[in-house]
């Protein structure tokens, strides 16, 4: 597991959540020691290139040195990841200069093992199946706006785990695993806009996130779920200023896990969800009143089953 800078120092509690999905599911994974930052694009590329390349085919090195495929929930850390070891494997002079300093430490990159966010792990590598069959109650009758983000797809050349015009997995894990209406919207594929509170433009960047928010709102989604801790930061951390401020949107906002989660009979605060900082209680109170409702339809129709009425 590659957990980044952002969820182990900011978000403990998205941490948590996979963590906990992880070991319920029975996947073997393991920490690996010596792992920094990715690192971070929109600052470190931009200032230098060499030491992003570098730090980036470190952080790669170790995955070969043991000799493991890499899963990370940040979509940020595996997009960078995967975009410095395309580039790497596509350009030998490039490979070479890197592999020349890595050296200095005993380290090599080669490149061998996948790299992967969690959502692709989840969908192709676990199976919608497993997690359906993990569940003890699902999220039928509930509506929820996947949020994808910018980097689970891009650069696709890089990561080839979804279309990135037309992604499908995150909506078939929603749908198919969780039981729930993944719904499509317009804003559906647009930047969350957190980059940009990166590079001093806060005021733009909220306004991003306004522009989904509204919809949200106006389409009354149940919650927005998510699979990136900077997505994260703009919708909860963000939205929640917002509100401070008096605008109200009550969107609720949930990583993949939080949901797999709940849905497998773990608790709220199993799952660290009291962190977050929009109000999630709505969304509870929904999701229990429409379980009662299906309870009581089983329980009618086994009655009306058992008398021997027909319908």
């Amino acid at each position: 597991m590659f957990w980044g800078c952002t969820i182990p120092a900011r978000f403990p509690f998205l941490e948590k959540s996979v963590r906990t999905v992880m070991d319920a599911l029975e996947l073997p994974y393991r920490d690996v020691d010596g792992f920094t930052c990715c690192p971070e694009k929109s600052l470190v590329n931009n200032v230098d290139h060499g030491m992003w390349t570098l730090t980036a085919a470190r952080n790669v090195a170790l995955a070969d040195e043991l000799d493991v495929n890499v899963v990370s929930p940040c979509t940020g850390c595996v997009s960078n990841l995967a975009t410095v070891s395309s580039d790497l494997k596509s350009n030998v002079a490039k490979r070479e200069e890197v592999n020349g300093y890595l050296k200095e430490i005993g380290k090599e990159f080669k490149g061998k093992n996948k790299l992967q966010h969690l959502v692709p792990f989840l969908h192709d590598d676990v199976g919608i199946l497993k997690i359906k069959n993990a569940l003890k109650k699902n999220f039928r009758g509930m509506r929820f706006a996947i949020h994808y983000g910018c980097h689970m797809m891009r650069p696709s050349h890089a990561l080839r785990n979804d279309d990135p015009l037309d992604p499908k997995k995150f909506d078939n894990l929603v749908n198919n695993a969780l039981g729930a209406e993944s719904m499509q919207y317009m804003t559906k594929l647009t930047c969350c806009g957190q980059g940009l509170d990166r590079v001093d433009q806060h005021d733009t960047a909220m306004d991003m996130a306004r522009v989904k928010l509204r919809e949200l709102k106006s389409l009354k989604a149940d919650a927005m779920v998510l699979c990136c801790p900077s997505c994260f930061l703009q919708f909860d951390n963000n939205q929640f200023l917002m509100e401070r401020n008096g605008e109200k949107y009550n969107v609720p906002v949930f990583y993949i896990t939080d949901l797999i989660g709940l849905g497998m009979g773990y608790s709220v605060e199993d799952l660290g969800l009291t962190s977050h900082r929009v109000d999630i209680t709505p969304f509870m109170e929904k999701w229990h009143h429409m379980e009662c409702k299906r309870d009581h339809k089983e329980e009618l129709h086994d009655e009306l089953s058992s008398m021997g009425t027909f319908f």
